[in-house]
This record gives structure tokens, C-alpha cells and sequence, in this order.
């Protein structure tokens, strides 16, 4: 899956202001794409859940036939390790990464976590380049980083690709929350 197969956006445009609020719909969408995105299917948040998130029940509110309350909002937010507002955000159209706009957010959780035995020179670049940002921008929250075009430009030159290629990679490997489009 491409990055921006999953790639997301609040900004405001002329049909678009401040004070709109995301739909059922959009919601039921955003839903789908995430776990999508995680490359998961119903049977298989079932499974993983041990039955706490219901296959029938998670279509339903994917295809919006089922109403969302709030604490299962956060279940599945907290479930699919995005934040809530993540969650309740309308999905819409986001640029290329050569494109203005274009941000990644990384879930320094995965980062972290060790993927296997032997860890790949790519995926240390990365842990070190995101060490080095979060240092000098003195971001210290510790679960999330957003990437600039430079950072993305930077990490694809340190590690010898294109900015496609490394967001590829990171969306490979799940390091992805989402791609947003920031005026």
C-alpha cells in the first residue's frame, strides 16, 4: 500500500472553515482506512482482540450502520495506537511528498520496538535521524513526530533512496500514523 493510500487532512479550504464537524460518514471511513492502512482485516482485529472487537460489530461502524459512542471510540483508538482525534479527523486528499504540504507523522512507538533479531541499517539511520530531530526541536513527547519535506528529503538522501522509496519503507513497516496536508 502507498503512503498516500492512507493519507489524511484537516485543513481549511473555502468549503471547509473552522467550525465544521466531520460527519458520521467520514468518521465510518477514517475507521476503515486505519485499520486498512495497518493491513488488517475484521476477522483479524477479531482475533487479536480476542473477541472484545467483534468482526459483524467493527463493519458496522465502518459502513456507518452502527452509531460510535465515545468510550468505543477510544477502544478502537486505542486498539489501532492512533490518537482519538486521529480517529474522529475527515479523511480527505493529501499531496505527493514533492508536493507543498506534504508532512509525515511517525509513530516513534513502532520505531522503537524491536522488529527483529537483526536490526536493518535502514531502520537504524532512521532511529538515529529521528533522535537527532527530536534534539534539536527539543520535542520530547515521545509517541509521535511530525516530518517536514526537508526531513523527509534528508532521511531519503541518508539512506539512499527517494522520498517515494522512504515513504514506502516507513508505511512498509507500519511507522506511518498518517500523511497530512498542511497548508
Amino acid at each position: 500500500m502507498a503512503a498516500n493510500d492512507f493519507a489524511y487532512s484537516v485543513a481549511m479550504t473555502p468549503e471547509r472553515s473552522l467550525f465544521d464537524q466531520t460527519t458520521p460518514e467520514q468518521i465510518a471511513q477514517r475507521l476503515r482506512l486505519i485499520r486498512k492502512s495497518q493491513g488488517l482485516s475484521l476477522g483479524e482485529v477479531e482475533r487479536v482482540t480476542h473477541g472484545r472487537i467483534k468482526a459483524i460489530v467493527l463493519g458496522s461502524y465502518e459502513r456507518g450502520d452502527r452509531a460510535l459512542s465515545v468510550k468505543r471510540a477510544i477502544e478502537l483508538a486505542t486498539f489501532f495506537q492512533v490518537p482519538l482525534a486521529y480517529l474522529l479527523c475527515a479523511p480527505e486528499s493529501s499531496p505527493a511528498p514533492g508536493e507543498k504540504g506534504f508532512r509525515v507523522v511517525i509513530d516513534l512507538r513502532r520505531v522503537s520496538l524491536p522488529h527483529s533479531d537483526s536490526i536493518e541499517p535502514r531502520h537504524l539511520t532512521l532511529k538515529t535521524f529521528l533522535a537527532w530531530i527530536i534534539g534539536q526541536r527539543s520535542d520530547w513527547n515521545g509517541e509521535i513526530l511530525s516530518l517536514r519535506k526537508a526531513d523527509l528529503s534528508n532521511l531519503a538522501l541518508l539512506t539512499f533512496t527517494t522520498e517515494g522509496e522512504i515513504a514506502q519503507w516507513l508505511s512498509d513497516r507500519k511507522f506511518l500514523i498518517t500523511v497530512l496536508n498542511r497548508p
